[in-house]
């Protein structure tokens, strides 16, 4: 029997999904939720020349790399291709981000943490050490910035056609509050339902147990929303 399936991408984008109990994983699977968590190009674990499959325009290819999952999780799993979603944490929430405007049919919904919905306002808001080697992966602020902006979400904005969660730390220094504020906003201006859950008194990673349970309930209430029949 074909299943709703949320596809999880983990951030880093080099961490690799492990085969490890996951709180927010149990709370979906809970909902009646399938969950296919894959390492798309660029993650660690599998090689030098996996890990580096991502780098500048080959990000285009990691971009894709989400629909081929998706796409697997349907011919090869019992994922309803009716009921698709994508989530993603950090580098996970700009590729949750990217995917719903990129491949705007193919998600049902999406739930963007911490991600970048820019990589411009991106590089000029974080911290500079971050900046520094993320030019490494994305490109350079000022020489590549025709590139950045054509693998920023935002830049694709007006094809986003399903609903969105954003979920952030208040206090994120490394993907500012202001990377999720700016795509609700704009998907809300073009009415596309859109909501934005902040966590007060967080950073980037979300340290407090209250926290940490509102947001695994609240990600998982939205999927079963708009998933379910």
């Amino acid at each position: 029997m074909r299943a709703p399936c949320v596809i999880h991408l983990h951030g880093g984008p080099e961490d690799q999904e492990r085969p490890v109990f996951d709180p927010l994983y149990h709370e979906l699977l809970g909902r009646g939720l399938d969950v296919f968590a894959p390492d798309v190009r660029g993650s660690g674990g599998h090689g030098r020349s996996f890990v580096d499959a991502d780098l500048g325009t080959g990000r285009f290819a990691a971009l894709d790399d989400v629909a081929d999952c998706a796409a697997h999780a349907v011919t090869a799993g019992p994922a309803d291709p009716t009921r698709l979603a994508v989530m993603g944490r950090s580098y996970g929430g700009y590729l949750t981000f990217a995917s719903l405007v990129r491949h705007p049919d193919l998600f049902r919904t999406g739930v963007a943490v911490c991600g970048m919905s820019d990589l411009l306002t991106f590089f000029a808001g974080t911290e500079p050490w971050i900046a520094e080697s993320a030019a490494h992966k994305y490109g350079h602020p000022e020489r590549d910035r025709e590139l950045l902006h054509a693998l920023s979400p935002m830049s694709r904005i007006d094809a986003l056609r399903v609903p969105l969660l954003a979920v952030h730390g208040e206090h994120d220094t490394n993907v500012p509050l202001g990377e999720s504020e700016q795509f609700v906003r704009a998907a809300r201006e073009r009415g596309v339902p859109a909501e934005l859950l902040v966590l007060r008194d967080e950073g980037h990673d979300f340290l407090r147990a209250d926290n940490r349970r509102l947001f695994r309930r609240a990600a998982a209430d939205w999927m079963e929303r708009h998933l379910h029949p």
